[in-house]
């Protein structure tokens, strides 16, 4: 290899290595750990330190009347608690919980329209020394399943009758189509 071909490839590996070195850096201070309330005031008990002021995303389901706030003042506190199903509305009574899988959560900001008992919460932000999880962001998971209302249900059996009167039945078809 003669001279040139060496400096560009030293060149080339500079500017690559720089490159990924800052990928690296400006990543680290977006990440955010995901917890459970259980696992977060577990690890809270044990290494206090490296958990108080540290950005932690805890997610869990939203105890039934336990949200307090107004809207117009925009400051709420709830509490979490473990989730039992990722899929589904689940109403638990703060008598169900243990007092090591309930997390308080305060939250200054507009709540998310789905956000309401037994919901799925997730919650960005820190956990202070007092035990009280600060979040900055509040989301709330939408629920996945689809209900049809009364009025959809009597629509459509409406339309399946209509459907039979003219001859049209499921699993049937028409001559001439």
């Amino acid at each position: 290899m003669n001279k040139k071909k060496v400096k560009l490839l030293i060149a080339l590996f500079v500017v690559v290595g720089g490159i990924g070195a800052l990928v690296v850096t400006s990543m680290s201070g977006t990440l955010t750990y995901y917890m459970k309330p259980s696992e977060l005031l577990a690890k809270a008990s044990v290494d206090a330190e490296s958990v108080y002021g540290e950005r932690v995303r805890v997610g869990g389901t939203v105890i039934s009347d336990t949200t307090k706030g107004k809207a117009s003042t925009r400051k709420w506190e709830f509490m979490v608690t473990d989730s039992e199903s990722e899929s589904e509305m689940v109403l638990v009574s703060v008598k169900e919980t243990l007092p090591s899988n309930r997390l308080i959560v305060k939250y200054n900001g507009i709540l998310p329209d789905t956000f309401q008992d037994g919901v799925l919460a997730l919650a960005d932000g820190t956990l202070d020394k007092n035990g009280v999880f600060t979040a900055d962001t509040v989301l709330a998971k939408c629920p996945s399943k689809y209900e049809p209302t009364d009025q959809d249900q009597k629509d459509m059996a409406k339309k399946g009758q209509s459907d039979k009167e003219s001859g049209r039945d499921a699993g049937k078809t028409v001559a001439g189509e």
